[in-house]
């Protein structure tokens, strides 16, 4: 006879083989063991059909080995035999996210927070599918979410970074970094980043020229004895065509570290401005 909610199934004796298996379960979970996961909730799917953790386990070793159709089915599965099964429904998101079937995967998030379920990490997830299909302001919503629940949770606070990077706000950028990134930190951090964008570039991108330049700004707002980033201030400066800041940044980089103008350092700037 079947049942609509496993708990009216679930095994009460505290010594019941079930437990055993279920804990076996949760131990290859754990230790991301997912062909054996596999194996495993296909035995407990046979002795207890009616109870949703095997059905739960088998989307969890469908969606890690890359069956993610398989994983979908599973877990509508587990829900359907119990309703109140909170983690299927926040794997259900992952799931759904990973086929970029982002309007389903922040359904079944936002069920799972309906539910209980109200953690930095799927207040995180929910961010990213805003994110992908281009909602910008429900993901800092629930970027900031997140970091209002764990404060230094780093994932949160760089794809904060990089939406307020990518709208030119820069100052919000910056402050977004601030509770993950200590203030003696934070400045090398915004010089590697401008680096990033135009270290690799064959030809002069005066786009990304201008949001380096916007980054080392702000370092140098946050040390303004930061030698290194005046020196790349510099090279930018050079770049856009900007001799004026150029010579008064290099200046200012080999006024506060003379051992700039040594070395492989010094072949970053054309041998016409030095």
């Amino acid at each position: 006879m079947s049942v609509e909610n496993s708990e009216n199934a679930q095994p009460q004796a505290a010594g019941h083989p079930y437990f055993d298996l279920k804990t076996t379960l949760q131990l290859f979970i754990k230790e991301k063991k997912w062909p054996s996961l596999e194996e495993a909730s296909r035995n407990m799917i046979n002795l207890y059909p009616e109870i949703e953790f095997g059905w739960f386990a088998l989307g969890m070793a469908k969606a890690k080995l890359g069956d993610h159709n398989g994983a979908v089915l599973n877990f509508k599965k587990a829900i359907y035999l119990n309703p109140d099964f909170v983690s299927s429904y926040y794997q259900l998101g992952i799931s759904y996210f990973n086929q970029k079937d982002f309007a389903n995967s922040i359904q079944y998030y936002q069920e799972a927070v309906k539910r209980g379920m109200k953690t930095h990490t799927i207040y995180y997830n929910i961010g990213n599918a805003w994110y992908s299909i281009g909602d910008n302001e429900r993901a800092i919503k629930n970027y900031l979410k997140s970091l209002s629940i764990r404060p230094d949770f780093t994932a949160a606070a760089y794809s904060l970074f990089r939406i307020y990077f990518g709208n030119e706000d820069y100052k919000s950028a910056v402050s977004s970094l601030q509770p993950v990134i200590s203030d003696d930190n934070l400045p090398s951090y915004l010089l590697a980043q401008a680096r990033l964008l135009y270290e690799n570039e064959s030809e002069t991108n005066y786009i990304k020229l201008r949001q380096a330049l916007k980054l080392l700004n702000s370092a140098i707002d946050l040390d303004d004895t930061f030698a290194l980033a005046y020196y790349e201030r510099a090279y930018v400066k050079t770049r856009l065509g900007d001799t004026k800041g150029f010579a008064h940044d290099k200046a200012m980089a080999f006024q506060l570290n003379p051992d700039l103008r040594k070395g492989h350092l010094v072949d970053l700037f054309s041998t016409s401005y030095l």
